[in-house]
C-alpha cells in the first residue's frame, strides 16, 4: 500500500481507518491501469515520431 501513499492517493491513517484491504486493492489496480494506459500512449506516440507518422 506504500504506492497509494507514495502517489498521493491516500494517506497511511486513510489506508488504515478508512478502506477496506478489498478497497485499496481495487484503488492501487486501477492506478496501476492508468499507469499501464499511459505508458502504452507514450510507447504510441514514440513508435508514430520514429516512423514519421503523426
Amino acid at each position: 500500500m506504500y504506492t497509494l501513499i507514495k502517489a498521493r492517493l491516500a494517506s497511511k491513517f486513510e489506508l488504515e481507518t478508512c478502506y477496506t484491504l478489498e478497497e485499496a486493492l481495487k484503488l492501487y489496480a486501477l492506478y496501476q491501469m492508468e499507469l499501464d494506459i499511459e505508458a502504452a500512449k507514450s510507447e504510441e506516440m514514440k513508435r508514430e515520431h520514429e516512423t514519421g507518422r503523426h
